[in-house]
């Protein structure tokens, strides 16, 4: 029969024993916290800023972006969106039960998706597309996913 330590049940996830060490440990008990995925945000929106249009007769500052293929640029999707959704489950988990944050971050992330993909489409020759919020959404849940397999191994380890 396993006994239930009511300590450890109510402690946030990354404060139990089996999560210690990890570097995630040092960085969540800062309040600071929310500034690493907002921060991830904004470079998101500054790479999806870059105009594919040739007509404005100059370079952007970010026109090495451009040299990766459209299919690929599409697949990239998933892992930046994923790491962003484990970034706020990572920043979230202090503040919130596991559920409620897995939730919030999942929504967090979709929901900049799509705002990103509505400000994108007022950007000189880029668009908005089904498929990139179709990617954004799939890398989201992969990134949580991600997360949840990283806290049950940490606790496997420590029990």
């Amino acid at each position: 029969m396993k006994i239930i330590d009511k300590r450890r049940a109510s402690t946030p996830r990354f404060r139990q024993p089996g999560f210690r060490g990890l570097v995630a440990d040092r960085i969540l008990s800062r309040p600071l916290s929310l500034v690493i995925p907002v921060a991830y945000m904004a470079l998101i929106l500054i790479a999806a800023s870059v105009p594919d249009d040739e007509s404005l007769g100059e370079r952007h500052y970010l026109w090495f972006l451009l040299l990766v293929g459209p299919t690929l640029m599409n697949l990239l999707h998933i892992p930046a969106y994923g790491l962003l959704a484990f970034l706020w489950r990572w920043s979230l988990d202090r503040y919130m039960a596991a559920r409620a944050a897995v939730w919030l971050a999942f929504i967090l992330t979709v929901g900049f998706g799509l705002f990103q993909e509505w400000y994108q489409s007022m950007i000189p020759g880029r668009f908005a597309s089904l498929m990139d919020v179709i990617f954004n959404t799939l890398g989201a849940g992969i990134g949580l996913w991600v997360f949840n397999r990283c806290v049950s191994g940490s606790q496997r380890r420590a029990a």
